[in-house]
């Protein structure tokens, strides 16, 4: 698939991810460099986040914050408000569209030292690795020895927003774990393997030299969530800038306006098959339907795509062909609307997956490879044909 370069920091070639040594708090009181804040340094931010007077606030996978860089040396400005210090947020840095290492953040505001020979003028940019349930960032700004900031200009690109679950938060997909008996996936979550930037959604922004939104949060579904019940579902969260909390401010849906939407919803829905309590399909495509309605409303020329999931598939639970069923409901939507004479939804289908997985057999690295490459044809051949 050709590739775009002419998009800047989205389009980023996946070398390798790594801890830097040293890329960590670092002691601000053994330097003397000038602050530049936040509203101070010319940027650029993709996704939802939050502003004060004093940062940006953040809390979805794959919110990132672009400038350009002057100086040899970055000293940045973060604050970690993980819900859980033992599952803190890590962000990704990334230089001239490669991703040079990640950072893991430490509870409170703290100064990260980044030291590597930069080259003037790159673009830098820290993108959120983890998703809205690890818990919200916030980015003070950055220091230099010169307090000048260069103006940072950039193309508009296509925007794509990606709703969904665990999956579109990539989780679990930093490790590679044999199926059963060599390995055993169900290790629980750990916030140092998910990594939102190589998940499928943000692979296929970039395939399409495209920017993304991520709105996602492990365990959520359509109608209902992971444990079956139907209490802060995705589109009940939804219109949140920070989806874990009630008390969020609402997204303003006239920023960052998407042009196609990727709707991946249904693996957590269709969980309870296994539990013995029923999704009732007809419920499932209702709400399905009243929520593609309501992004209509948000963003009437958006072309909309609702995809399965790759986690389901039809011999677990046996009997139930949770995967099929999930299929025939998108092809039920899609022919709601186009009955009402919209063109513009689409539907597509991943393959079911298969070994080696992720964390609790979540989709691994090259699962999510094979499925933003799927997606991005189905995208330039179909959607924007």
């Amino acid at each position: 698939m050709k590739k775009n370069n002419s998009y800047g920091a989205f389009l980023l070639v996946i070398i390798s991810f790594f801890t830097l040594t040293g890329c960590s708090a670092f002691d601000s009181s053994k330097h003397t460099k000038n602050y530049v804040s936040i509203h101070e340094l010319s940027h650029e931010v993709y996704g939802r986040y939050e502003t004060s007077k004093e940062y940006i606030s953040f809390s979805c996978s794959g919110v990132a914050v672009t400038f350009i860089q002057q100086e040899e040396e970055l000293f940045v400005w973060l604050e970690d408000r993980a819900e859980d210090p033992a599952n803190g947020n890590w962000m990704n840095v990334i230089i001239a569209d490669t991703v040079y290492t990640r950072i893991q953040l430490k509870q409170g505001k703290q100064l990260y030292l980044i030291p590597t020979a930069f080259n003037a003028g790159n673009f830098i940019t820290l993108t959120k690795a983890t998703e809205a349930q690890v818990g919200e960032v916030k980015f003070y700004g950055i220091e230099m020895k010169e307090k000048a900031s260069a103006v940072f200009d950039r193309a508009k690109a296509m925007n794509i927003q990606f709703i969904g679950n665990s999956i579109t938060c990539g989780y679990g997909n930093m490790v590679s774990i044999p199926a059963p008996p060599a390995g055993n996936p169900l290790t629980g979550f750990h916030s140092v393997n998910q990594n939102a930037q190589t998940a499928y959604a943000m692979q296929t922004a970039r395939n399409l030299n495209a920017a993304p939104m991520l709105v996602c949060f492990s365990g959520r579904g359509m109608y209902r969530n992971f444990y079956s019940d139907t209490i802060e579902t995705i589109p009940k969260i939804y219109d949140r800038i920070h989806l874990q909390n009630k008390n969020s401010a609402t997204w303003d849906h006239t920023q960052q306006i998407p042009d196609i939407i990727v709707i991946n919803l249904g693996t957590n829905d269709y969980f309870g098959e296994s539990q013995n309590k029923p999704l009732n399909d007809s419920v499932f495509i209702q709400t399905y339907i009243q929520f593609v309605e309501r992004l209509i409303r948000y963003y009437p020329m958006a072309k909309i795509v609702c995809v399965n999931s790759p986690m389901l598939n039809d011999t677990w639970p046996a009997g139930k062909m949770c995967s099929t069923r999930l299929q025939m409901c998108i092809r039920n939507i899609q022919e709601h609307f186009q009955a009402k004479g919209n063109t513009q939804i689409f539907r597509f289908s991943f393959e079911s997956q298969s070994a080696p997985y992720g964390e609790d057999y979540h989709p691994s690295l090259a699962t999510h490879t094979k499925m933003a490459e799927e997606l991005s044809t189905f995208i330039q051949t179909v959607v924007n044909k």
